[in-house]
């Protein structure tokens, strides 16, 4: 087997892992690699069809779970936000995409860190629509130019305490209209390439299992587990982002 060929697989199957347990981490992990080893913008669509791919999986079995008010709010928020995502990804080169997305993550990471060392309190209720909305505006901006709707609100959801479940529930399934609109829009003005497409396909059956493995772990994270396994997922990727733009 190539070497790149399985390092991806390798890579999608741990991000496929950590989207399944916590909601996220395929964007961030995955998405990052992809653009490494392709370096153009086939990564973007094939993070995003393999992310649709799980959320399809994932979500008949998390829809009950999910905070139905805030989701409304958030997918007001992404139908606005991705089409200005599409926009910065077709005049974007990889350089300023890589920095884009490095930026996005990092400054996220410094949310949550924030609020991961503040004073332990009761959980606040998102009632804040122009809030809400916000989160929603820049998750699908980063959804459509990055295929990484999650890492913002699920940063925010975890500040303002939402439990695990919830958090996990609603971020997944936010992501099967998130992705299925960036899809849509990529076909549409962007088009889809054969490549993407067949390397999709063979990148799917370890995205699967990586589903798979992940789903058995949810029940074992503990809150405060899993609040930090958020900002290790965020600080690997800024830095592996960060790393290939000064050529580490």
């Amino acid at each position: 087997m190539d070497p790149d060929f399985l390092i991806l697989n390798i890579a999608v199957f741990g991000a496929a892992a950590l989207q399944s347990a916590t909601g996220i981490g395929f964007g961030v992990i995955a998405g990052p690699i992809l653009l490494i080893f392709l370096n153009d913008g086939s990564a973007i669509q094939i993070s995003i069809l393999l992310n649709l791919l799980i959320a399809l999986i994932l979500t008949p079995s998390l829809w009950q779970q999910a905070d139905r008010q805030l989701l409304a709010k958030l997918l007001i928020g992404l139908a606005v936000g991705s089409p200005v995502g599409l926009l910065i990804f077709l005049n974007m080169n990889i350089v300023f995409l890589k920095a884009f997305a490095g930026i996005a993550v990092a400054y996220t990471l410094f949310a949550l860190l924030r609020n991961n060392r503040a004073p332990s309190r009761a959980p606040q209720p998102a009632d804040r629509s122009t809030e809400q909305i916000s989160i929603g505006i820049v998750a699908g901006i980063m959804g459509a130019s990055l295929a990484m709707p999650g890492p913002v609100p699920a940063a925010w959801m975890s500040a303002r305490r939402f439990s695990k479940e919830t958090i996990r529930a609603t971020i997944l399934v936010m992501f099967v209209f998130a992705y299925v609109v960036a899809l849509a829009l990529q076909f549409g003005l962007a088009g889809l390439g054969a490549e993407a497409m067949r390397l999709s396909a063979m990148l799917a059956p370890s995205t699967i299992v990586g589903i798979l493995i992940g789903r058995s772990l949810t029940g074992r994270l503990t809150e405060q587990t899993f609040r930090w396994l958020l900002v290790v997922i965020l600080a690997s990727t800024a830095i592996i982002l960060f790393s290939t733009l000064i050529g580490l």
